[in-house]
């Protein structure tokens, strides 16, 4: 994503015109009545395009009986360090925790800041659960034309209050490289020699975009034929309007959407501007919260939901 902290949302230059357009509208006396078409404009670049939540489903969003209560967290090697987690999650009453970019050191610290759950590491994924962990699958390296790479998930089986539950813990491919390739010597420079997304840089993009569509195909392949209720949390490196998003994980739920409120924006963590970690649910499930956390160390957010059964 470059350094994205030196940017805001390239959505947002949209609306940049509307202000403009307004002021030309009073100064020249035009009818009134074309304020609304400004409005109607802002709006939709507001909400369809940045993605933001005014929040009726979370007004009728409740839960009564049993839950499962999420934390999802790209902790960037820990930044934040495990102390936060720890704290974050025990601050929303999270019953099942999931890591991404964690490393296996981090274990003992999480093992006793969780003490009795069930751990699991498996490369930068850690589970930490209240919940009996009946089965884990590590999937297989993906093949391609150029050699092998993760598949970026690991998918565990957990006993919950409310039946069995296929988490998957994800975090496809970053789109960061292919972009530090586009940018090169500058972006500036880049656009001026007509380097821009020629030769090596459009490769890059084309391959990177090849790999993380094959990780999200997999992740939805496997969640597809659970039976069982299904929870897909992390760093998707997908926003609001990804294709990728759309054609292969479109079926779930979204637990901001229905849940949350605002833009949910959750990177990069002090500046945020994009929503790209999420918390997803097939059918059998409901979220009736949501929330992201404060900023820390970490370059992410972390993202909490509640869970209850599907009416």
């Amino acid at each position: 994503m470059g350094d994205a902290r030196r940017h805001v949302s390239a959505r947002l230059g949209f609306a940049l015109p509307l202000p403009f357009i307004v002021g030309l509208v009073y100064y020249v006396r035009v009818p009134r009545r074309y304020l609304v078409l400004q409005a109607v404009s802002l709006l939709l670049v507001v909400v369809p395009l940045m993605g933001f939540n005014p929040g009726i489903g979370r007004l009728m969003a409740r839960a009564s009986g049993p839950s499962l209560r999420v934390m999802s967290f790209n902790v960037s090697f820990g930044r934040p360090g495990m102390a936060s987690v720890i704290e974050q999650a025990q601050a929303f009453g999270a019953d099942t925790v999931l890591l991404q970019d964690a490393k296996a050191r981090f274990a003992d610290e999480l093992r006793n800041g969780f003490q009795g759950w069930n751990l699991r590491v498996d490369g930068e994924f850690v589970l930490a659960t209240r919940h009996r962990l009946r089965d884990v699958f590590v999937p297989p390296d993906l093949t391609y034309p150029q050699g092998k790479g993760g598949a970026h998930y690991v998918h565990y089986t957990l006993e919950t209050p409310l039946g069995l539950a296929d988490v998957f813990n994800v975090h496809p491919t970053s789109p960061r490289p292919g972009l530090e390739e586009v940018r090169g010597n500058g972006l500036r420079e880049e656009i001026v020699s007509g380097r821009l997304l020629a030769g090596k840089a459009s490769g890059a993009v084309e391959w990177n975009a090849f790999r993380r569509t094959r990780q999200v195909a997999g992740i939805a392949e496997r969640a597809n034929a659970c039976t069982n209720a299904v929870i897909i949390a992390g760093d998707t490196n997908l926003p609001g309007l990804s294709w990728i998003f759309s054609e292969h994980l479109g079926r779930y739920r979204d637990a901001f959407s229905l849940a949350g409120a605002g833009f949910g924006y959750t990177f990069p963590a002090h500046r945020p501007w994009m929503r790209i970690d999420r918390i997803l649910v097939n059918d059998r499930l409901r979220p009736v919260e949501f929330r992201t956390g404060a900023a820390t160390k970490s370059d992410h957010r972390s993202v909490f939901a509640a869970l209850a059964p599907a009416r």
